[in-house]
């Protein structure tokens, strides 16, 4: 063992060069799959942390459950801490449609949730109110401490009947304290809801919801769901009223989600083989130096087991060398990942799996390529040994004196000598930066198909919107239909935007109803109700839009059996044109809502009315004037999620019917490619306004960019650090193929090459490789990619809409991964040229 040692450790100083190049190729691969992982996990720790300190670090949060389940859940022997407010209702702003959730004050629920009172006090009697300052700001109110303000109290709630009822009336409260949250919070993508308390004791002018919400901390987190589940079954009340921490939940889930799909697994099995392939190469060329030695060695009777020995103990070493050396650059790389990927500095998290990895891709790595090459060493005869020379045998002459023949180039003869020298090391180099130039081209033309595509891959909704681009609207948690509002100067302000094309406001609210009884629903509608465990009987929901004529001239090819709505006189009933149709899950298509129903029939709505100075239902009756067709819901309009009907009345009408004013919707029409861009421009101008909303063909895309941007930044980097391992294999690969044809390059120097074109020989044996690279990926991704299409495409079409995307070739991200093969050619370039240099003609020529 000690022979061994010594052996081992003399070859690894005989091959400086070579030994670091190897050092190094296992480190950057260890540094790649170790950086990774920590960065991941380090990402994810903070992620976590930023959602306790955000959202609230309690476990588990149970919303409009009675009094006596309260007191049931505090008595479980797994809660440490238990706190609760009382719900009285909502309160409205009716001059902007602000609307927030009325509760008493309790200090404890306050701070379970991070709420931090910048500002006054808590309410000490009635009359006096703490609000949230988003809120306050939304309103455009300043100056709001120990002022005075009307809110319009709301509460909408089921009779013994189970029929929607609409409780309202005014109060004055005045505002006595002032609580915050850091502004990231209301960026969350779960939404957010703003809240206001009272006095516990306060009297109010209004029948009131005697429902409890508040927070719990288990005695153990990793208790939160199994809680959940038995509290559900126990108390027999359903998931909306006790659920885990969800944002908590989901910053530990996202982690473990992104750990094992099938990308970074993937990504993670290219890494092995890149790293396989560079450090099998490296092997050879030490190998190619010491089979002479060998050779040597077997012949004064060293024995194949203890060269085999020599072997097993130099890939120890660098085993262990490799891997401490790249989980050190790792530990360094990663604070400046994490702060990449995350945007956000933050402490390095090594989980015991993330060093595990790393000594399993190193060990893989070089163990198989230590296999491969011993077993090539042991298998030449100790004559064969002896006399190498690494010249080409007779087949290969052959094969070189055909290309001579055919090709007056001498350089480019060269070149292809070289390549064919060790035909398997030019085959499996060229394999693996084909591997990851193909995860390159078809992972980047994938995620840009979605972006440019918004409309008809962004899911269900993105893909309705037909010719709108953007809407804005009020923010459903947080404001009231019927009284939020876009003023002129917003639409004025939008109008006047360079890249916007077309602004078209309209009426829109969700809290109508349609009066019908249930064997007239269709089946699958009913199907549909089942799966969401709903109890609606006799009043379904029911979505209520005002267009004006110019709006309605725009829909009139979606419209069936129509009569011109524009041109009805004055009839016994509103005229409005119907959208039977809605998304069934079950089905994942759309349906028709009603069985039978035609042009002439009159229907039964409840609609929110603004009347007398408080907010009501009133029951009228419409006549149905036109049906849209079945293309119209999942192709325009952007509405194809409501889980219910759709009517569309004139504007007239809809202001007549509700005293609804003001706008409250904006169909926006951008410039063709400025959509995101217009987006910007217009968070900055609602940035302040009531709540406002912004949604459209981008609104799933902002979600997916949410959830997944993170992990792509990650993989951006994993696939930088592999095109870095990849140059590491074709500089040596290009070094050692100078150093074996020594001879030959000096020879043509003494006849007068020049050194410049020697280095042409460099360039284009580098650039082949990537050459024939770029070409394998671009055939392989593109057909990927097209795979991809089709298969979208036929989801696309399944699910009833009518958009598709026509079969192409990804040029830019192949033109792209080209020039960073070139890239990749010009550096092993740069880093071989010194061979020639330095080298000496008259040694050179010397050599055997």
């Amino acid at each position: 063992m000690k022979t061994s040692f010594k052996l081992a450790i003399s070859y690894m100083k005989r091959q400086r060069g070579k030994t670091t190049a190897l050092l190094a190729s296992v480190g950057l691969s260890v540094m790649l799959i170790f950086s990774t992982n920590v960065i991941r996990d380090s990402g994810y720790e903070s992620e976590v942390q930023e959602a306790k300190d955000l959202y609230g670090d309690y476990t588990v949060r149970f919303d409009g459950i009675d009094k006596n389940l309260v007191d049931n859940l505090s008595k479980q022997p797994k809660v440490k801490s238990l706190s609760k407010i009382k719900y009285f209702c909502e309160i409205v702003n009716t001059d902007n449609g602000v609307k927030l959730d009325l509760n008493s004050f309790d200090k404890a629920y306050i701070d379970s949730l991070k709420y931090e009172l910048v500002q006054g006090r808590q309410p000490s009697k009635d009359g006096e109110i703490v609000i949230e300052e988003k809120a306050l700001n939304q309103m455009g109110i300043k100056n709001y401490l120990n002022k005075n303000m009307d809110f319009m109290l709301l509460n909408k709630y089921l009779d013994d009947k189970e029929i929607s009822q609409i409780d309202s009336t005014n109060k004055s409260f005045k505002v006595v304290g002032i609580v915050k949250k850091p502004d990231k919070y209301y960026e969350s993508i779960n939404g957010f809801k703003t809240q206001a308390f009272i006095y516990k004791g306060s009297n109010l002018p209004i029948k009131t919801e005697d429902t409890y919400k508040g927070t719990i901390y288990l005695k153990s987190e990793n208790d939160m769901s199994s809680f959940v589940q038995s509290m559900i079954k126990k108390l027999n009340i359903d998931w909306g009223h006790i659920y885990e921490n969800i944002e908590l939940l989901q910053a530990k889930s996202s982690n473990e989600a992104n750990k094992i799909n099938i990308r970074s697994i993937i990504n993670s099995v290219i890494l092995v083989i890149v790293s396989i392939v560079t450090t099998y190469n490296i092997f050879n060329i030490i190998l190619a130096d010491m089979i002479n030695q060998i050779g040597m060695m077997r012949a004064i009777g060293m024995s194949k087991r203890k060269i085999k020995k020599m072997f097993r103990v130099s890939s120890t070493i660098y085993i262990t060398l490799g891997t401490l050396l790249g989980m050190v650059a790792g530990c360094i790389f990663s604070y400046i990942g994490v702060w990449v990927v995350y945007g956000y500095s933050s402490k390095i998290v090594i989980e015991p799996l993330s060093i595990i990895l790393s000594f399993t891709v190193s060990i893989i790595a070089v163990s198989i390529s230590n296999f491969i090459t011993v077993r090539k060493a042991i298998k030449i005869s100790i004559i064969d040994s002896i006399r190498n020379s690494d010249k080409y045998k007779r087949k290969s002459k052959n094969v070189n004196n055909k290309i001579k023949r055919s090709n007056k180039s001498i350089l480019m003869k060269f070149v292809v000598r070289n390549m064919l020298r060790n035909k398997s090391r030019t085959v499996l180099t060229i394999i693996a930066i084909s591997m990851v130039g193909t995860m390159f081209i078809f992972n980047y033309s994938a995620m840009n198909l979605l972006n440019a595509n918004p409309e008809i891959f962004g899911g269900v909704g993105a893909s309705s919107y037909g010719n709108v681009d953007i809407t804005l609207s009020g923010n459903l948690s947080n404001t009231e239909s019927l009284f939020y509002k876009i003023d002129d100067s917003i639409i004025n302000k939008i109008k006047d935007e360079s890249r916007v094309n077309k602004v078209e406001p309209n009426f829109y609210n969700k809290g109508g109803y349609l009066l019908i009884e249930k064997d007239k629903l269709s089946n699958d509608y009913l199907d549909e109700l089942k799966r969401v465990g709903s109890n609606y009987n006799k009043e379904y929901p029911l979505l209520v839009k005002g267009y004006s004529d110019s709006l309605f001239k725009n829909r009139d090819s979606f419209i069936k059996d129509k009569t011109n709505i524009q041109d009805l006189k004055p009839s016994e009933y509103k005229q409005v044109i119907l959208v039977n149709n809605f998304y069934s899950k079950l089905k994942h298509s759309f349906s028709n809502l009603m069985s039978d129903v035609k042009v002439g029939d009159v229907l039964e709505i409840k609609l929110p009315v603004y009347k007398n100075g408080l907010e009501k239902y009133e029951n009228f009756k419409v006549q149905v004037a036109g049906i849209m067709k079945d293309t119209y819901i999942s192709s325009q309009d952007g509405d194809s999620t409501f889980k219910g009907g759709q009517i569309i009345l004139k504007e007239e009408d809809y202001k007549e019917l509700t005293n609804q004013k003001d706008y409250n919707r904006l169909f926006i029409m951008s410039e063709k490619d400025k959509l995101s861009s217009v987006e910007k421009e217009l968070e900055k101008i609602v940035k302040s306004h009531f709540f406002t909303s912004i949604g459209g063909k981008n609104e799933d895309k902002k979600l997916t960019d949410e959830l997944n941007g993170p992990e792509e930044r990650l993989n951006a980097i994993h696939q930088f650090l592999m095109f870095i391992i990849l140059s590491v294999n074709i500089i040596f690969i290009v070094r050692s193929n100078i150093i074996a044809r020594e001879k030959e390059l000096s020879i043509f120097r003494a006849i007068g090459m020049s050194s410049k074109s020697l280095k042409k020989i460099i360039l284009l044996e580098s650039t082949l490789y990537g050459l024939i690279s770029s070409i394998l990926s671009t055939i392989v991704a593109t057909i990927l990619y097209n795979r991809h299409i089709s298969r979208m495409n036929n989801i696309s079409l399944d699910r009833g809409f009518t958009n598709t995307v026509e079969h192409h070739i990804p040029f830019k991200y192949i033109i792209m991964f080209f020039i960073i093969s070139v890239v990749m050619c010009l550096i092993s370039v740069y880093f071989s040229k010194d061979k020639l240099d330095k080298s000496n003609i008259v040694e050179g020529i010397s050599k055997v």
